[in-house]
């Protein structure tokens, strides 16, 4: 704009020179002045909006870079925050692994103690373990062959492999036990609390089960061929593919029992309670088998 004006006072001088020596005519320089001076208005109104447009952008970027900066700073803040929230975490985790430890190493503590508290009960008695309290005790693969456990409390031990062969278990509370792979071949188990016991794959061959409490006991694939099972309580039990062979059931309570592919043959069931016993693949007494039988061997002792 300061170069424009210094530029239209050269051509009104110009022009004033040429209208000398053109004579008195001035009415077309007269009109271009008066273009110029318009069109020079109109360019300082042109520039004034211009210095206005450019005043507000420039009000609209510091306020944008005000927002920046406060976003900035909130960014800041947040990262500070994650940061020691992440501290805090490692802190509780850390903790946590320092509690498990602990736990784990109460609990390695608490078996060792069980185990020798049993391990003193069996000598305080001096191996005379009639009427024993060897609850939740671990004799597991152990030799007690023969032992005398008459009525003694062996509720939930484990007894996973241990040899009790011969063993006096008269009236003895093994409820909730776990006998799997026991061996208790000719054992006196007469009167005993067997219910909910696991005696899976258990040898039992010969035993002496009379009137012995085998409610929902898992006899699963165990041996019992020869066994006396006389007034037994087996209502619920599971005899998944027992081995019954000459096993004596009279009077015995089959309520509900599980039967699948249960070897019965020459198995005394007479006076047997066998109220919705299953029948599946079962072997019969008589060497027929149920699924022939109409599912059934209730006609086939």
């Amino acid at each position: 704009m300061n170069q424009l004006k210094p530029m239209i006072i050269v051509l009104l001088m110009l022009t004033s020179t040429l209208a000398g020596c053109a004579g008195d005519d001035t009415s077309d320089l007269e009109q271009q002045i008066a273009d110029l001076k318009q069109s020079n208005d109109q360019m300082n109104e042109t520039i004034n909006q211009q210095n206005q447009a450019n005043t507000e952008l420039q009000t609209q970027l510091d306020e944008r870079n005000s927002e920046i900066a406060t976003l900035n700073t909130n960014v800041a803040m947040l990262q500070s925050s994650i940061i020691d929230a992440e501290t805090y975490r490692d802190s509780l985790l850390a903790l946590l692994e320092d509690s498990n430890n602990t736990i784990l190493t109460l609990q390695s503590d608490i078996v060792v103690q069980q185990n020798l508290v049993a391990e003193w009960r069996f000598r305080a008695i001096n191996y005379y373990f009639s009427y024993a309290d060897l609850s939740y005790a671990d004799l597991s693969v152990g030799d007690f062959t023969g032992i005398d456990l008459s009525y003694a409390n062996l509720s939930y031990a484990n007894l996973r492999y241990t040899d009790l062969t011969g063993a006096d278990l008269t009236g003895a509370n093994l409820t909730g036990a776990n006998l799997i792979n026991a061996d208790l071949g000719g054992a006196d188990l007469g009167g005993a609390d067997l219910s909910n016991t696991d005696l899976g794959s258990a040898e039992l061959t010969g035993a002496d089960l009379s009137n012995a409490d085998l409610s929902n006991a898992d006899l699963s694939y165990a041996y019992l061929g020869g066994a006396n099972l006389i007034g037994a309580d087996l209502s619920y039990a599971h005899l998944y593919g027992a081995n019954l062979i000459n096993a004596n059931l009279n009077g015995a309570n089959l309520i509900n029992a599980n039967l699948w592919y249960t070897n019965l043959i020459n198995a005394d069931l007479s006076t047997a309670d066998l109220t919705g016993v299953s029948w599946v693949d079962t072997t019969c007494p008589d060497g027929t088998n149920s699924d022939n039988n109409g599912n059934t061997c209730e006609n086939n002792l």
